[in-house]
C-alpha cells in the first residue's frame, strides 16, 4: 500500500560522497550521473551561476580561505576545525563538556549573511570586516552540513532501496502514545518541505506512465479539532469566515498589524480570480508577524509553555506570557477546556482523543515536576494531536475501501501525516478527485464520529509527480 516512485543511479555513490565536501558544485554531477526517473535522464544543469544552480559557491569558496586545509577530511572536524581557526570561543558546551557545533549552534554563530544579518560572531571580531567574513564562512559550514544530511537521509537511502521496478516501499508503524502513524526504511514521512528541497526530491516521486498522482490534505487540521473540541466561539466564527488562520491571529497580538488591516494598507487574503489584490497581503507584508502568530497557534495545541516560546522566538518569558495571555483573551474557551482536561488528567491518570482512545499518563502526579509537567502537556496534547491522528486514520480507510475508487483503478499509496496521496489511471482523475476529497471532508461516516462544529477543508492537487502536486 505504502509505495512511490524511487530514484536510479549509476555511478559511484562513494565518489559522489566523498567529493561534495570539496566541491560545492556536487549537485550538478549528482543530477548529470543519471539520478533519474525510470532510466531517463534529468534536464543537463544550467550553468553554476544560474539561479537554480546550489546557492553555496561563493560562501563555501570564502569559507576555504578562512578555515585551515585539514578540515577538508571529515564534517566533524571540518566544523571543530573552523571554529577554533576562526579564534571563536565557544558558546555553548555539549553534555561531556565538550564546544557544541549543532546546526542550532552554527545558525547563531553565522546569523544570515545573505539578508545582511549578522550573528554573534560578528561581534567577536568587533563588527568588523573580519566578522562579517566569519559569519559568511559559518554560513557556508550551515548549507554544507545541510547537503550531508540531504545526501545521507534522503538521496542515498532512496537509491538503496529502491526495488526492480523502481518502487520504494516503506514500513508503517502505529505510535502508541499519539495514534499516528510513522514511516521508517526508509522515512517517506520526513522529505524536505519545499521551501527548504534546492533540489527538488520530491521531483523523484512520479505515477507510473499513463497514471497520476492525487496528493491530498487537510487544511490547519488540529487547529479545527482545538476549536471543535473547546468549542471556542471565535475560533469556529474565523474557520467559517475562511481565509488563514495564522493572519487572522497576528492581527490579534500585534496592533500594528490590526491598524494596517483595518486601514487598508493590507489585506488579509485576496481571491486572485479577481485579478491583482490592490494592496499587499497580510502573510507578505508581515510575514514575521504571521510566522509568529502560527508558531503560537500551533504551540496553544501542543501545551507549550511561556518559557518554550521565549526561546523559540529569543523574547523574554515575560514577552511570551504577554502574548500568550492576549490569545487566551480572544479564546476564553480554550483555556478552560485545558484546565479541565489537566484536572481530569490528575484524577484519572489518563486523557482520551476524539473517538474515545485512551493514552495513559503514570507520570500525571510524579512528585518530580519535570516528569508531571510533561505529563499535563500530554493530557493536552493527545487530544488534538491524537485526535487528529484518529481523523486520518479514518479518511485512509474510507479511501481503501471506497467502491468509486476501486471501480476506478485508484489506489492508497502513502499517508504524510494530514497528507495521503493515491495513484491511478489518468481518464478517472478528475471523478477520484472528487472522490477522495469527499471521503476525507467526512471522514467519520459510518465510524461513529458525528459532524464536526468545523468544516474540515481539504486541498487536492492532480500531478504527475509529487512536487508539482504541492
Amino acid at each position: 500500500m505504502c509505495a512511490t516512485r524511487g530514484l536510479i543511479a549509476d555511478g559511484s555513490v562513494e565518489e559522489l560522497r566523498d567529493r561534495y565536501k570539496d566541491d560545492v558544485l556536487f549537485t550538478a554531477e549528482l543530477r548529470a550521473r543519471r539520478l533519474a526517473l525510470q532510466g531517463r535522464l534529468p534536464p543537463s544543469p544550467n550553468p553554476p551561476s544560474s539561479p537554480s544552480s546550489p546557492p553555496l559557491a561563493p560562501a563555501a569558496m570564502e569559507e576555504r580561505n578562512l578555515a585551515p586545509e585539514e578540515t577538508q577530511k571529515k564534517a566533524r572536524k571540518y566544523i571543530n576545525l573552523t571554529i577554533h581557526g576562526l579564534g571563536l570561543t565557544p558558546e555553548t558546551f555539549t553534555a561531556a563538556g565538550a564546544p557544541a557545533v549543532s546546526a542550532a549552534v552554527l545558525r547563531k554563530l553565522a546569523g544570515n549573511p545573505s539578508e545582511g544579518v549578522w550573528g554573534s560572531a560578528y561581534k567577536h571580531f568587533n563588527e568588523g570586516k573580519e566578522g562579517e567574513e566569519a559569519c559568511v564562512a559559518l554560513d557556508a559550514l550551515c548549507a554544507m552540513g545541510s547537503i550531508d544530511t540531504m545526501l545521507s537521509n534522503f538521496l542515498l537511502p532512496l537509491q538503496d532501496l529502491a526495488d526492480d521496478d523502481s518502487r520504494v516501499h516503506c514500513s508503517l508503524n502505529l505510535n502508541t502514545e499519539t495514534g499516528r502513524l510513522s514511516a521508517r526504511r526508509p522515512n517517506l514521512q520526513n522529505q524536505p518541505a519545499l521551501e527548504k528541497d534546492q533540489y527538488k526530491i520530491r521531483k523523484a516521486f512520479v505515477s507510473e506512465p499513463n497514471q497520476s498522482l492525487i496528493v491530498a490534505d487537510y487544511g490547519q487540521l488540529e487547529l479545527r479539532l482545538l476549536a471543535h473540541i473547546t468549542k471556542c466561539q471565535s475560533m469556529i466564527q474565523a474557520f467559517k469566515e475562511g481565509g488563514c488562520f495564522h493572519s487572522r491571529t497576528a492581527v490579534g497580538m500585534f496592533e500594528h498589524v490590526r491598524k494596517a488591516v483595518e486601514s487598508g494598507e493590507v489585506l488579509l487574503e485576496w481571491d486572485y480570480a479577481k485579478g491583482k489584490p490592490p494592496a499587499p497581503l497580510l502573510k507578505d507584508k508581515f510575514g514575521s508577524e504571521r510566522r509568529k502568530a502560527k508558531t503560537l497557534n500551533f504551540s496553544i495545541a501542543y501545551g507549550k509553555t511561556a518559557f518554550g516560546l521565549s526561546k523559540d522566538w529569543g523574547v523574554s518569558t515575560k514577552e511570551a506570557e504577554a502574548m500568550l495571555e492576549a490569545w487566551y483573551a480572544d479564546r476564553p474557551e480554550v483555556k478552560e477546556w485545558q484546565e479541565k482536561a489537566i484536572a481530569e488528567a490528575h484524577r484519572t491518570s489518563r486523557t482520551k482523543t476524539l473517538m474515545g482512545r485512551y493514552r495513559k499518563l503514570p507520570e500525571i502526579n510524579s512528585r518530580t515536576l519535570r516528569f508531571q509537567r510533561h505529563a499535563e502537556r500530554a493530557a493536552i496534547n493527545t487530544p488534538i494531536q491524537g485526535g487528529a491522528a484518529d481523523v486520518v486514520m479514518m479518511a485512509m480507510l474510507r479511501i481503501h475501501n471506497s467502491q468509486v475508487l476501486a471501480r476506478l483503478g485508484w489506489k492508497l499509496l502513502l499517508q504524510i501525516h494530514d497528507e495521503v496521496i493515491v495513484e491511478g489511471p489518468d481518464e478517472s482523475r478528475e471523478e477520484a478527485l472528487a472522490e477522495v476529497k469527499r471521503c476525507m471532508e467526512h471522514p467519520g461516516d459510518g465510524y461513529g464520529l458525528g459532524e464536526l462544529l468545523v468544516k474540515l477543508e481539504v486541498d487536492a492537487k492532480i500531478a504527475k509527480s509529487w512536487y508539482e502536486a504541492k
